[in-house]
């Protein structure tokens, strides 16, 4: 069975994408995808997959994979049979690895974390004893700027690098394999959310570009990216709002009808669900970091 080209719904603002899990069990197909990957388990446990080999995962650890790398975490069977009880709690980044490398390319002291990145094509489980040091860095980062986030990401890469117990999962790293799915129209969908994101969007208009029923369109779109459509358009959607309040001082009215809301009430409760702030709180912390 080919792995699954899996596409990380990243904002074209975001170099470094950052998601929270809270799921009844991980992601199951065995996938790869064009960004780098460090995840954190924060609950959870069983095996995990990794090109050509497998090894137990549990809770706390902390695990890199590089680009198109083929793998996939599996909750025990223990937690399979979990009675919907949500056994799978992680916090993972995404970040294109070829930036991160191009930014650190003449600076002969990132020469250890450009190594480290180049190695994770084998898939690498951190040490118990750099895990404590950068857990707490990687659980803050969902509160951070996108660019506090960026050298946040340098400062993990850094630590991780010093590792000298480093535990390579895989010894064939990524093998040849043929991307079978249909990428260019999850990237068609990806592209027009992006440029008419302030405009009213319907599903199906969505579905009609890429000729395919609401129906079909839906599953095929969370089969692609593990986000209903729904969802990331109001991610879309607030992440600029989020970039006029920081970089544009818009109000929380001019953000509301700015990124395709006609709805106050509608855009407080979706700004809150993603950032976990209302627009005033982010403004003020805005204020806060800057000061």
């Amino acid at each position: 069975m080919h792995p699954l080209h899996f596409k990380v719904p990243r904002q074209k603002e975001e170099t470094i994408r950052v998601e929270c899990w809270d799921l009844e069990n991980f992601f199951e197909p065995i996938h790869f995808h064009e960004e780098f990957q460090i995840t954190l388990i924060l609950e959870g446990g069983g095996s995990l997959f990794v090109s050509d080999s497998v090894i137990n995962f549990k809770k706390g650890e902390i695990f890199l994979f590089g680009k198109n790398l083929p793998h996939v975490f599996r909750n025990s069977e223990n937690d399979y049979q979990n009675n919907g009880q949500k056994k799978a709690r992680a916090i993972s980044i995404f970040f294109n690895q070829d930036v991160i490398n191009n930014s650190l390319g003449d600076i002969p002291e990132a020469f250890a974390i450009r190594k480290l990145i180049d190695g994770a094509v084998y898939g690498i489980r951190v040490s118990t004893s750099i895990q404590d040091k950068i857990s707490p860095l990687l659980m803050k980062l969902p509160e951070k700027n996108t660019f506090e986030k960026f050298l946040s990401i340098l400062d993990i890469l850094n630590c991780i690098s010093k590792d000298n117990q480093l535990d390579f999962i895989s010894c064939l790293g990524i093998p040849i394999h043929t991307v079978r799915e249909n990428i260019p129209k999850i990237n068609m969908v990806f592209d027009f959310i992006r440029t008419n994101y302030s405009e009213k969007i319907t599903l199906q208009q969505v579905a009609d570009l890429v000729n395919m029923t609401p129906t079909a369109f839906c599953r095929f779109f969370k089969y692609k990216s593990q986000k209903t459509f729904s969802r990331f358009l109001i991610e879309v959607r607030i992440a600029n709002a989020c970039r006029l309040i920081s970089e544009q001082d818009y109000n929380t009215s001019e953000c509301c009808y700015s990124c395709g809301y006609n709805n106050l009430s509608n855009f407080h409760k979706h700004f809150k669900s993603v950032t976990g702030m209302t627009p005033l709180e982010f403004r003020k912390n805005i204020l806060l970091a800057s000061n």
